[in-house]
């Protein structure tokens, strides 16, 4: 579930997907790194029921620690930079990749926990320091990517 800046300025959650893998470095029973590489379709609506979105395809890097709390659940926290791939605008909605700041960078939170020994699941906030709009140009006002991640992962 992703959306842009702060909530009023008519900006509407999008829900969407991403994609990527993970390696984690165990350093301790109770403390590891871990660094991943992840397609994510992010952005916002404006209408959903003219289908009106802006939709911004990153690849993220995030690099976290995590604290394993009780067994397999970990509390994670970290950053995260992101780079435009592309930028699409619906329905008379005009964004391209030269409006759109390249580069992304957040602050990632969230909490992960091991289902069995081979599944994982996980929820993640990604809150963006970055505006995404190369300068600002919609209510003058700063839009950042916020992005809501529910994952389940495969461990090899």
């Amino acid at each position: 579930v992703a959306t842009l800046g702060k909530t009023g300025l008519g900006l509407l959650p999008r829900v969407s997907y991403h994609l990527g893998g993970t390696a984690e470095f165990i350093t301790t029973p109770f403390f590891s790194i871990q660094t991943e590489l992840v397609y994510s379709l992010q952005g916002a609506a404006y209408d959903r029921s003219q289908d009106i979105y802006l939709n911004y395809h990153y690849i993220n890097l995030p690099v976290f620690a995590k604290a394993y709390f009780y067994e397999d659940a970990s509390f994670e926290l970290g950053i995260q930079y992101g780079r435009l791939l592309k930028a699409i605008g619906t329905n008379y909605i005009n964004s391209s990749e030269d409006q759109v700041n390249k580069n992304d960078f957040a602050v990632v939170f969230g909490l992960a926990y091991k289902v069995a020994e081979k599944v994982n699941f996980g929820i993640r906030y990604n809150l963006g320091i970055t505006n995404t709009a190369d300068r600002d140009i919609i209510y003058e006002a700063r839009h950042t990517n916020r992005v809501l991640q529910i994952s389940v992962g495969y461990i090899f």
